[in-house]
Formats: C-alpha cells, sequence, structure tokens
C-alpha cells in the first residue's frame, strides 16, 4: 500500500490505521522523503510502501482454532488418556522451558553489563579545572580581536549556498561592515521581488533567518537590502515621521503607529538619531509594537 503524508511519521500513522495494526507491525520502504523546502517553496511529501508484516485475521483461522479446542478438550475427558502419548504438549513445554532460560540469560547479561560500567566509572579518573578564569580570559581576549571585517568571506561563502538551493535568481551585490556590530548585505537579481514578497513577507522571513543564524553564531547584526526594497521603506518612513517630529518638539512625547517588522528599527533609528536626549523605545501591545518617544525620569522625580 502507498501512503503519502506531510511527514514520515502522519505516513506511518496512516497506513497503521488502513491495514489495521500497529505502527510497529508495519513493513515499509520510503518512496520520498519529506522536506519542508526554502521560505515555504519546494516542499515535499512523504511517500512509502508499507505492510502488515503479521499474518491477517480470519474467520476460518477463529474456526479452526475452535475445532483444535474441541478435539483437545475432548481427548483430556478420554479416561485412557496418555500425557506421555501427546509428543505435541512435550514439545510445548520444552519451548517454554527454552524461553525461560533465554530471559534468564539476558537478565544475567544485563546484570554484568551494569556492574561492568559501574566499575569503569570508578576506574576512570576524574578532572577538575582549578581555575576557569584563565581559560574564560582567554576566549574573551580572543573575541574582542576580531571585528566584523574578519567573518566577512566566511559569511559570503555561507550565504552564497544558501542562495544557490533557494532555488531563486538572486546574487550577493553587497556585502560590508556596517557598523562595530553589525553588516550590510545586499541581495540583487532577476528574481528580486519573489524574494520581497507581497508586503515584503518573504523580506521579514529571511531577515529573520539571517538574524538568527549570523546573531547566534558571530554575535552581529543583519542590516538586509534587497533591490532597493530597504530604500524604499526608509524614503516612506521619513515621510510619515515628519509630523511624529513635529508632535515631539511641540509637546515632549509622542507615539508611532502600529509598525511591522523592519518598519520598526528603521523608526527606532531615525528617532533615536533626531532625539539622542529622549527615551525612544518600542512598547508592545499583544501583538503590535509602536515606538514612543519621551523625556528620560530622573530617581527622584
Amino acid at each position: 500500500m502507498r501512503v503519502e503524508a506531510k511527514d514520515l511519521q502522519s505516513a506511518l500513522t496512516q497506513a497503521a490505521q488502513n491495514l489495521s495494526c500497529s505502527v510497529m507491525d508495519l513493513e515499509y520502504e520510503v518512496i520520498q522523503q519529506a522536506s519542508k523546502g526554502f521560505l515555504g517553496f519546494f516542499q515535499k511529501n512523504a511517500i512509502i510502501e508499507a505492510k502488515n508484516k503479521k499474518k491477517p485475521y480470519h474467520k476460518a483461522d477463529k474456526q479452526n482454532k475452535k475445532r483444535e479446542f474441541d478435539k483437545t478438550h475432548r481427548s483430556f475427558e478420554d479416561k485412557n488418556f496418555s500425557y506421555e502419548k501427546k509428543p505435541y504438549i512435550k514439545a510445548h513445554d520444552e519451548r517454554l522451558d527454552e524461553r525461560a532460560n533465554e530471559k534468564n540469560t539476558e537478565k544475567t547479561l544485563e546484570k554484568q553489563t551494569q556492574e561492568y560500567k559501574s566499575k569503569e566509572r570508578l576506574k576512570a579518573p576524574s578532572y577538575t579545572i582549578k581555575e576557569e578564569s584563565i581559560f574564560a580570559s582567554f576566549h574573551k581576549e580572543e573575541q574582542e580581536l576580531k571585528d566584523p571585517e574578519f567573518y566577512l568571506e566566511e559569511i559570503k561563502t555561507q550565504l552564497k549556498n544558501l542562495m544557490a538551493i533557494s532555488g531563486f535568481k538572486i546574487a550577493i551585490s553587497e556585502l560590508r561592515v556596517y557598523s562595530k556590530d553589525s553588516i550590510y548585505i545586499k541581495l540583487d537579481g532577476e528574481d528580486a521581488a519573489l524574494l520581497i514578497g507581497k508586503e515584503g513577507y518573504r523580506y521579514k522571513a529571511l531577515s529573520y533567518l539571517l538574524h538568527n543564524w549570523i546573531n547566534s553564531k558571530y554575535k552581529l547584526l543583519v542590516r538586509l537590502e534587497i533591490a532597493e526594497f530597504l530604500k524604499n521603506q526608509e524614503q516612506g518612513m521619513d515621510f510619515y515621521l515628519k509630523n511624529i517630529i513635529e508632535k515631539v518638539e511641540a509637546t515632549g512625547r509622542a507615539q508611532t503607529k502600529h509598525l511591522d517588522g523592519v518598519l520598526v528599527k528603521i523608526a527606532l533609528e531615525k528617532l533615536r538619531e533626531r532625539f539622542p536626549n529622549k527615551y525612544v523605545g518600542i512598547r508592545q501591545n499583544g501583538d503590535q509594537k509602536f515606538v514612543v518617544v519621551n523625556d528620560f525620569f530622573k530617581k527622584d522625580e
């Protein structure tokens, strides 16, 4: 039976239901592995060929077993019944004895294995680092010596590999240090619009993916540009923030509308640059994010 599902586990569960057996009783062959694809593209379902290892249950088997039981029962009632005359009973008892001996042997081996492991753990020497500060200071010193420029070539190589398997016709047009703790990545090509997606949803997904990878491995922030998408977003934000800046200058405080994705970061950077002596931060209400501008509160106030 051929079964197709979103992943291997789902395919096995579905096959077990169709064959009226447990997953443990399945004998299967994987025809196609499941694949999540890239940013929602090139997904593949798992396909398996499965069958029940156990012999299916039939009504005829039940009738045969009943006749065998009746025959055996009548034999016990026979006065001339002789236990020694039934060789299959002896064979059955011998098999039971063999199974019992096998279980005892397994338990003995398992016990001996556990005892051996316990002895080995006692024999193994233990090592204790008495001064961890030496290693910590060495690691810290090594990190301090490396600036973002040190990682650019490695990041570029891995980014090329990522773009190659994505299926998009995209190239890395620019990769450079943006600040002491961030890098600038610009992607461009024939499929730039597809990579950005409707309302920038693929841009957000790719930006999130790159940030998680580069920040966790290299402790760097990422400024991602695809074609002119980020530049256009910044120009639109400059126009929107004019009213916010006027309100801050008039009242000392203001709040943006609900912003999403990269717009939050753009607004935060521009308002902090414009008002360095004020508090500029992000306020969150449920899933919505706003950038607020306010005065710093003093401790004695």
